[in-house]
């Protein structure tokens, strides 16, 4: 199983945040973002660039939940391999 680690945390507003995670897998550690909006939507960024996009372009990124557990089970559970196949495509 992954470990996550939440290092930092910026509101934006009351209710929507964003976070900034290390993600670990196997010997593995990345930085990824995690935009909360208003507890009922979360996207999830694999760097910076697309957090940046998303708020500059509106580019939405690949991955959403729409629940909190969701988005936690994804990121305990991606596989090694996947995880970084993603990172770097």
């Amino acid at each position: 199983m992954n470990e996550i680690e939440c290092i930092e945390g910026h509101y934006l507003r009351a209710n929507r945040t964003i976070e900034t995670i290390v993600i670990t897998i196997g010997d593995q550690k990345h930085v990824s973002y995690i935009y909360n909006y208003e507890g009922i939507h979360f996207r999830f960024f694999i760097n910076i660039e697309d957090l940046i996009d998303f708020f500059a372009k509106r580019k939405e990124p690949k991955y959403q939940f729409e629940d909190e557990q969701d988005l936690d089970n994804f990121l305990l559970n991606i596989p090694e391999k996947e995880f970084f196949y993603i990172m770097f495509k």
